[in-house]
């Protein structure tokens, strides 16, 4: 047989340190945003809601789970495909890993503090939702708290205080913890499920799920979370995983199962490994028999109940519930009796019950029984509402069995083993809900625990941590001090340098005066804004454009949203710059008030989509901008004719997020744009006439907003909000991060507070989703020293391969000194060692320390990479030859790569050998964890190809390790 043989040497830059296990991506039969967005409105539609609420049989009634979805719409739309609907391949945490790795240094600073909300004083309000409260076992000051998109906090007082733990992580989300107490708290061991179990799911459309904070796996602690580090089980967030339940094997803390969305996974070395134990079902619930670990159960979204006799290796159905949701408890204090409450269609599906360990269960409390609805918004328990699956969890007294919580929207108690239940607390004191009287505590439970064996019960619901000593009597907020607030949208105020409102999920509209944080309306909050003139004049909204106004700071408050209007989740509105009685706000169309809302004249005429963006020119409040996802439109004449403007800008790759339009010239407009590209900002100097892309530097990745410094009257500064924190740009400059002690968050909306008397004190301030408000000094440039970085085009060349260095350096460096260790470099083409981007050649193996000082009149700074580049002796393996004369490879493909080859007959071993060009020391980046697909043609049709492909997983320089030659087949002829 006539043989043409490649051999193709890879070597990967980067590899995770510990032995990982990688999920394949999701099935490619997935349901789309589009598809899944048309379930919901064909299900909804009919019932004509309303802002959560709808009218059936003369009742009102509200929607369970329409605003759990819309607000996972919300998130979504500006991040997937908008052609077809389909979810990103990539996630924000693979972007922030990225950055982290090649560019991690390039921060030309900030200096960001957070400023809250950081206190409630809880009942119906609050500050964030929480998942999870982990327990030090033998110690009752000590608790950590799991949020979905602000971290891990530790409190070591009981809850007085707290710290977070994570805010480098490249998710924050946190759904379930493991804690192994060390000697001190500071040598805890930590595990932590990392995304967000509960949020923006899809479980009641059975199609495929997309979470707005998907999970990265498991994360590790040694040192009471400090720091952190990836175990086996690893994770991308586009395969769209969670982790739902962690659970550690009483009798070896090496042992810990994973219940997740993949399946059951254990690891017995403490997460070095992670291998797939059972693949049957996703477990949403599992828990061991007390005092006997082998036996265990588990209960899916499915509503389906499960038991193992092995220590999960394998699993028997027992209970079916046809249920949404299903979660299970036990107790110490009768190891053979499990409880599980499972969600139903029109409220509670039931309490179930088994006294044999799992075997069997019975259906002791049934929820579809008037006045039986456990799950919805009543006291009494009447109502069809449920939200379940979004919000269900349960807790049995450690001892005794017979008293047991369960979570919904409110919380409630049985002390007779499941068969009678009473309202424990309730969301609101309104007698129209709670007639009852109980206790008011935040809507939305999500978890339920006893700490030890106490009767001190902890809750985490959509407003933090309350707890209660006493069966529920009384009921404490513990959560002051933490950080975890998801905003929507802030206004500054430009009459008090102090004062701020905030548009936050769960929680309402807050007003902040001074120090203090107020709660001024309910539900999720929107938009905010803040008259320019008078700081006690100020709006809110409720989702869909429900608009609220107060003069005298929140005493009192007026609903001023147009008759008959709704609009986006958040709707955008704006105050007038020049007339601050003037208020314009984008439903399906553009509505103009004059008497600051108490009137409105619609000013536009198109009636199609609802608008998500909306601008006024500072300097000529006759130019006007709104924006829907797609279409951009203007007026320069105050409405009376408006134009269609959106021109060449790259709506059918990206839907519009922001307008902002540049403070002394009504005709020079940025917009910024979603989605995982490199779209990013776009500008205009001639009022749409033409646009053009101003994204360098910004990286790929959904651009939440962007926004003008105008105080920097000598070139234009701006600042974008991304996924991944805030970006600048002075002038023809790249875009930098700029996020000196910031968390690695979303940022949803920036504003400045303006100085006029001193403008070193203005200020940029930051909403995020799930660490509240934060804020920074403004970038000065004038002051500014160099912050030195700089990248190779490869770091693993061969001796005497040609290197090409970028300097990545920000602040404007007038001078460059590079410096290599060892010394065994040459330059080359005319570049020296004080070029900005020297062309080197390394002469000798080995491994070398790069270091460049770059300086300015401001200041020098040196950027030093130790251990960066190696460096190998020239490899002799990586040669291709063939034993027919005619035959050849004429083309290779992988990841960047693309190289074509033509025939040519140079001789070889034997004069007629032919040999494939020499595409030797290329390289390129491949994504680890997922797979790579290697491309190679054929050029003669009567000879075969082996190929063999050697990968350097280790990076040293050498292909002769264990496992680093893969035998990839032979492709036949042709």
């Amino acid at each position: 047989m006539k043989k043409l043989l490649l051999v193709l040497c890879l070597v990967v830059a980067s590899l995770i340190s510990t032995q990982s296990f990688s999920q394949t991506n999701s099935s490619s039969n997935e349901k789309s945003f589009f598809e899944l967005q048309q379930e919901f409105n064909d299900y909804w539609g009919p019932k004509n809601v309303v802002n959560g609420y709808y009218i059936e049989n003369g009742e009102r009634k509200k929607a369970a789970g329409w605003k759990q979805f819309k607000r996972w719409e919300y998130y979504w739309e500006s991040r997937i495909d908008p052609q077809t609907g389909a979810f990103p391949k990539t996630g924000r945490a693979e972007i922030y890993q990225q950055i982290q790795k090649s560019n991690g240094s390039r921060n030309v600073s900030g200096n960001w503090q957070s400023l809250g909300p950081s206190s409630s004083p809880g009942g119906y309000a609050g500050l964030g939702r929480i998942n999870v409260v982990g327990f030090r076992t033998g110690d009752n000051n000590t608790l950590y708290a799991g949020s979905p998109s602000g971290g891990l906090w530790k409190t070591t007082d009981g809850g007085s205080n707290w710290t977070v733990l994570t805010d480098a992580n490249a998710v924050l989300g946190v759904s379930d913890i493991v804690v192994i107490a060390g000697g001190t708290t500071d040598n805890d061991v930590l595990y932590i499920a990392t995304g967000d179990r509960d949020g923006g799911s899809m479980w009641s459309l059975s199609g495929g799920q997309s979470n707005d904070n998907n999970s990265i796996g498991v994360l590790k602690s040694t040192d009471g979370g400090s720091t952190w580090s990836t175990t086996g089980l690893i994770f991308t967030t586009s395969q769209k995983r969670t982790v739902n339940r962690l659970l550690i094997d009483p009798n070896n803390s090496n042992n810990i199962y994973a219940a997740t969305s993949a399946g059951v996974y254990l690891t017995t070395d403490g997460g070095t490994s992670w291998p797939s134990l059972w693949t049957g079902a996703e477990f949403i619930s599992m828990e061991f028999k007390p005092g006997d670990a082998t036996i265990m159960y588990g209960a899916t979204r499915g509503g389906t109940i499960y038991r193992s006799t092995d220590s999960g290796a394998s699993w028997t159905s027992v209970a079916t519930t046809g249920s949404s949701r299903v979660q299970l408890a036990v107790s110490a204090n009768d190891a053979t009796v499990v409880y599980a409450v499972a969600n139903g269609a029109s409220g509670l599906n039931g309490i179930y019950k088994s006294t044999d360990s799992g075997s069997s269960y019975t259906k002791i409390f049934d929820g579809s029984v008037s006045g039986n609805n456990l799950l919805g918004y009543y006291c009494l328990g009447t109502g069809t509402d449920t939200q379940g699956s979004y919000d269900l969890c349960i807790a049995v007294d450690p001892t005794d069995a017979d008293n047991v919580y369960i979570g919904g929207v409110n919380t409630w108690k049985s002390t007779d083993g499941g068969y009678n239940w009473s309202s424990n607390n309730m969301w609101t004191s309104s007698s129209t809900y709670n007639s009852c009287g109980s206790p008011v505590v935040h809507a939305d439970k999500h978890f339920l625990g006893f700490q030890d064996a106490s009767n001190t019960l902890f809750e985490g619901n959509d407003g933090g941590v309350y707890k209660t000593t006493d069966g529920g009597s009384n009921w404490s907020y513990i959560s002051n001090g933490m950080y975890i607030s998801q905003l929507y949208r802030i206004c500054v105020s430009q009459t008090s340098s102090s004062n701020v409102i905030a548009g936050l999920q769960d929680n309402g509209s807050k007003s902040k005066s001074g120090s203090i944080w107020s709660d001024v309306t309910g539900g999720d909050g929107m938009e905010c804004a803040i008259d320019p003139t008078t700081v006690s004049t100020q709006y809110a909204t409720y989702v869909r454009g429900t608009l609220y106004r107060t003069t005298d700071s929140w005493a009192n408050q007026t609903t001023i949203t147009p008759s008959g209007q709704i609009g986006a989740w958040v709707t955008p509105y704006s105050i007038d710059p020049n007339n601050n009685t003037t208020l314009y706000a984008g439903y399906s169309d553009v509505w103009k008030s004059t008497n600051q809302g108490t009137a409105w004249t619609k000013i536009s005429s198109w009636a199609g989509s609802t608008l998500r963006s909306l601008a006024v020119a500072p300097s000529n409040s006759n130019y006007i901008y709104a924006a829907t996802q797609t279409i951009l439109y203007a007026t320069t004449d105050g409405g009376t004719n408006w134009t269609n403007i959106t021109g060449t800008l790259p709506v059918g790759s990206a839907y519009i997020t922001y307008i902002s339009v540049k403070s002394d010239d009504p005709s020079t407009v940025w917009v910024s744009f979603g989605g995982y590209n490199s779209l990013g900002v776009y500008e205009t100097t001639d009022g749409g006439a033409n646009w053009t892309s101003i994204s360098t530097g910004l990286p790929s990745i959904p651009i939440m907003c962007v926004i003008q410094n105008k105080q920097n009257t000598g070139e234009n500064e701006l600042y974008a909000g991304t996924d991944v924190g805030v970006y600048v740009k002075v002038g023809s400059a790249d875009w930098a991060a700029y996020n000196t002690g910031l968390p690695n968050v979303v940022v949803a909306e920036l504003e400045i507070y303006y100085n006029t008397t001193s403008p070193n004190l203005s200020r940029l301030r930051a909403a995020t989703f799930g660490r509240g408000l934060w804020e920074s000094e403004l970038y000065s440039p004038s002051t500014a020293a160099p912050v030195t970085d700089f990248i190779a085009d490869d770091v693993t060349p061969v001796v005497d391969q040609t290197v090409n260095f970028t300097d990545l350096t920000i602040n404007d460096p007038t001078s460059y000194l590079w410096s290599f260790s060892p010394a065994t470099v040459t330059y080359l083409n005319g570049t020296s060692a004080t070029s900005a981007e020297p062309i080197v050649k390394f002469t000798a193996a080995g491994t070398y320390e790069v270091s460049l000082t770059t300086a300015n009149a401001n200041g020098n700074h040196t950027e030093t990479k130790a251990n960066y580049i190696t460096v190998s002796s020239s490899q002799t393996y990586c040669g291709a030859y063939s034993t027919n004369p005619y035959g050849y490879i004429s083309r290779v493909q992988l990841g960047s790569i693309d190289k074509t080859s033509t025939y040519t007959n140079t001789g070889g071993p034997d004069p007629n050998d032919t040999y494939y060009e020499d595409w030797t020391a290329l390289s390129t980046d491949l994504a680890i964890s997922s797979a790579n697909s290697i491309t190679v043609t054929n050029g003669s049709s009567d000879a075969n190809l082996d190929l063999g492909i050697w990968v350097d997983w280790n990076k040293d320089g050498d292909f002769t390790d264990t496992n680093e030659e893969i035998l990839c087949g032979i492709n036949n002829g042709g």
